[in-house]
């Protein structure tokens, strides 16, 4: 290995130093104001801390009327079925195009690597319509559906996992008499729990603070956390410090998965690049 010099070091130090300053310094006010009354937000400034960092007014407040406990189990519910169906389809879809040789194949991977580059909104006018002709708009299963589908970023680490996995395995499951749906879902399957983890992470991630479907698809009464915090200050003219502390409820639960699950991110999106 090379040695590091010291000023290389330093720099480099110092680099990361500035880019976290970058982004905890926003956070700081936010976090001050989220624990200020009304009057004291109005005169102090927003650099200034708090008198009460145990003042939870504005947190129960934004709980009660924005109604950010009923969204919050709306998201989850969402997340949970979606993302069960979503590693589910994909880990499948990434399992017949590593093992399996067929005409086509070359094709379905560009088609899958394709939808990349087709913008959301682009398509969204056609989806609307098709789900309107089902009956699913302003049901959660409108955005569970859309939100199923297999990405192509979550193929390519199903596949970055799957060349871990010998194919010899599925070799003595089906010698043993074992079809093809019970050596994936008995053999293959549990194998790839890191790669269904890295998955479920990232998209959750982005599913959670996603709010173009759900705003587009479902009504007041069934919101997404993101829809229902846009709504309850857009609409009310709600006091900004009651909003920061919605605001930071909304990403505690990021922040947690985040800081607990990051080594599976990292790994996952390395693995991806590296395919």
């Amino acid at each position: 290995m090379v040695k590091e010099s010291l000023a290389y070091k330093i720099i480099r130090y110092v680099f990361l130093i500035i880019a976290s300053l970058f982004v905890i310094i926003p956070l700081v006010p936010l976090i001050f104001m989220a624990f200020k009354t009304g009057a004291e937000y109005s005169a102090t400034s927003v650099l200034e801390p708090p008198s009460n960092f145990l003042n939870t007014y504005n947190f129960v407040y934004a709980i009660k009327v924005g109604k950010l406990g009923k969204a919050f189990i709306n998201t989850a519910i969402i997340l949970v079925i979606s993302l069960t169906l979503q590693v589910t389809f994909t880990s499948m879809v990434a399992y017949v195009l590593h093992r399996f040789d067929f005409m086509g194949k070359k094709v379905v991977k560009l088609l899958f690597t394709l939808t990349m580059f087709i913008p959301v909104v682009a398509t969204q006018t056609l989806i609307f319509r098709m789900m309107y002709a089902v009956k699913l708009i302003n049901t959660m299963w409108s955005v569970i559906i859309l939100y199923a589908g297999v990405g192509i970023v979550g193929i390519y680490i199903m596949l970055n996992q799957l060349d871990s996995i010998s194919k010899e395995l599925d070799e003595a499951a089906l010698i043993d008499g074992a079809g093809y749906f019970r050596t994936f879902f008995k053999i293959v399957f549990p194998l790839m729990k890191p790669a269904c983890t890295t998955l479920v992470i990232i998209n959750g991630i982005g599913l959670y603070n996603d709010f173009y479907i759900p705003n587009l698809y479902l009504n007041r009464d069934v919101q997404t956390f993101t829809v229902a915090l846009y709504k309850f200050f857009g609409s009310m003219a709600t006091p900004f410090e009651i909003v920061s502390a919605a605001i930071i409820i909304g990403m505690v639960p990021i922040m947690i998965v985040f800081i607990f699950l990051q080594k599976y991110i990292y790994n996952g999106l390395a693995g991806s690049v590296k395919m």
